[in-house]
């Protein structure tokens, strides 16, 4: 493609941002959110970081290449899926005591989109070709992307960088400091000493989560829809392509999993809830025993007392 064969309104590209991959992302967004709550209330298992990741890396992988080719995307298409991708990574929860490898791919992840989107409104948008005279984006309103809008992000880049930088220390910190302890309880389990308390900890360890990941979530997807609205792209709002079904049905699965996870520590729970106060109830029933008992005693002692009384 070059650029006379650009069109305004702009035909988009499905493999980057078709409505598969969109409510894919958009579902994956939300299960993580509710993993996440899932393993703070119901001690459930919180794994789906590394599927969210791993779908981040494939859609920033086709982003990548379009960029490369410099004529088949233009600007008014990468602002919604990089911010998309951006959000998702910024709210996943990867527990870096769990695996080093896949908090070393999250953390070339949030890097490389960050370093992606600050060279994206300071430089990147400027090199790409564009058809329309004007493109819109959501900020509380229907605004240029162009003027001011481009400033608060070239402003905003910024403090992208300063947050990016101090989370891929805290995180290559953190896997040199568990590296270092699983090493040294390696050895200690070798020599036959004891002192392995600290996978255990580890493994009680929760992210957390909180109103803002879901407020962070919702933003942006409102962010992605109402530019691909506002700016009329088309050919990206069909589920009809066999590309968007894969990663449609896999966010699907992974919702379903998680349900399927809160149902079963739910019954685990209300399980030994009931176990609980069974064995409550068992220890109760002597302690009944012995009061009626006592309380029966005294009864007839105060009636062998009565006809004693009566008797003299």
């Amino acid at each position: 493609m070059n650029s006379t064969t650009l069109t305004c309104p702009v035909t988009g590209n499905p493999d980057l941002y078709g409505l598969g991959i969109r409510i894919g992302i958009y579902i994956q967004m939300i299960t993580v959110q509710l993993s996440g709550l899932a393993s703070a209330v119901l001690q459930t298992e919180d794994t789906l970081g590394q599927g969210t990741i791993i779908f981040v890396l494939a859609t920033g992988v086709v982003l990548v290449r379009l960029l490369r080719a410099a004529a088949d995307i233009q600007p008014v298409e990468v602002f919604p899926i990089l911010t998309l991708l951006l959000a998702q990574v910024g709210v996943c929860r990867v527990p870096y005591w769990k695996g080093q490898t896949t908090a070393l791919i999250y953390m070339v992840e949030v890097a490389g989109l960050i370093a992606l989107f600050a060279w994206y409104w300071w430089h990147g948008m400027d090199t790409l070709p564009r058809a329309c005279h004007d493109d819109k984006a959501f900020f509380f309103a229907k605004v240029s992307i162009w003027h001011w809008f481009r400033t608060l992000n070239k402003v905003g880049s910024v403090f992208a960088i300063i947050g990016g930088v101090v989370s891929v220390l805290f995180y290559l910190g953190a896997i040199i400091l568990f590296t270092f302890v699983r090493a040294a309880n390696f050895v200690r389990r070798f020599r036959g000493e004891t002192g392995g308390r600290g996978s255990k900890e580890e493994e009680d360890n929760p992210m957390g989560y909180g109103p803002l990941d879901f407020l962070v979530n919702i933003g942006a997807i409102v962010y992605v829809e109402m530019a691909l609205k506002w700016n009329n792209i088309s050919g990206v709002h069909s589920l009809v392509a066999p590309g968007q079904f894969m990663p449609f049905f896999i966010a699907i699965a992974q919702l379903l999993s998680v349900f399927y996870g809160i149902g079963k520590a739910a019954m685990a729970m209300a399980e030994d809830e009931d176990s609980l106060s069974d064995a409550e109830f068992g220890e109760f029933c002597p302690l009944v025993y012995h009061l009626i008992e006592d309380i029966a005693l005294t009864k007839r002692g105060c009636r062998g007392w009565q006809e004693f009384a009566l008797s003299a």
